[in-house]
């Protein structure tokens, strides 16, 4: 099915499904060309999957057929959500490849086919960019109207809105190293509980057990250990607060920065209709 086709090499249903909540998962804002991403010292992992597509770091090499004017003309442009979705993956790729270093890296790893060289580059782009409008992006599917996603984010995401035990469990993509990827991220913070519920039990028992010691080492004991208690108790409640503080912070910054650029580019979209009619 050629239309089926289409669909599945362009479409980001799953990512359109749950547009409101992509401002959680990464900003409203252009993603990093190639070069940048060798330098942040990231792996660029080939993807066919466009959902997967720009979602650190997953990439989907551009499909030859975007090239071919007949191509959009008797397929693409007929259906506004494959043109929306076709408009969106373009610019994406306008974000990445930027200069004739990403042309050469993107060519290396087999994003763009090796005819493309950095004149023809240049000349497709700007004629694509063209066609949409940047001001306010209301050419592009929803997920376009955010650079890169974070996968881990993402998965968070699928967690709690997805209302099945499939949603909750798979998440938004799932990999066969999940269990070592978790324990990986998690290690240190368990590491951290794991100590000072050691010291709470420790004091604990100095507690307990002071009584049949000395009386003068049975009191230096007894105020060391209920110190310990306090001290273990404090440092857990400064790091949770702490913690809170920062979560607190960056949420709300993530949303008044993702509300604030949806503002601007609703206002533009607006504005070029009212001066279209």
């Amino acid at each position: 099915d050629p239309d089926g086709y289409y669909t599945t090499e362009l479409r980001t249903a799953r990512l359109d499904e749950i547009k409101s909540y992509l401002w959680l998962a990464g900003p409203p804002n252009c993603g990093r060309p190639l070069h940048r991403q060798q330098l942040l010292g990231r792996d660029i992992i080939i993807t066919e999957d466009p959902n997967e597509h720009l979602t650190r770091i997953f990439i989907k090499p551009l499909p030859i057929f975007l090239f071919n004017l007949d191509c959009w003309t008797r397929k693409i442009c007929k259906t506004k959500q494959l043109h929306e979705a076709a408009c969106g993956f373009l610019l994406s790729y306008a974000w990445l490849v930027r200069h004739e270093s990403d042309l050469r890296i993107a060519r290396e790893m087999g994003l763009l086919p090796d005819f493309i060289h950095w004149a023809t580059w240049t000349e497709f782009i700007s004629e694509t960019l063209e066609h949409i409008d940047l001001q306010s992006l209301s050419d592009v599917s929803p997920r376009y109207q955010y650079g890169e996603l974070r996968l881990s984010r993402l998965n968070k995401i699928y967690y709690i809105t997805r209302y099945t035990w499939k949603g909750f469990v798979r998440g938004y993509i799932t990999t066969p190293t999940w269990s070592q990827d978790f324990f990986a991220r998690n290690f240190a913070w368990l590491l951290a509980v794991f100590a000072v519920m050691s010291v709470v039990l420790s004091a604990m028992q100095v507690v307990l057990a002071v009584a049949r010691g000395s009386r003068a080492f049975g009191n230096a004991s007894y105020g060391f250990a209920i110190v310990s208690l306090f001290l273990a108790a404090g440092t857990a409640l400064v790091v949770l607060l702490l913690w809170a503080i920062l979560f607190v912070y960056h949420l709300f910054s993530a949303h008044m920065n993702n509300r604030n650029v949806m503002t601007e580019r609703k206002s533009f979209a607006n504005s070029e209709g009212n001066s279209k009619c």
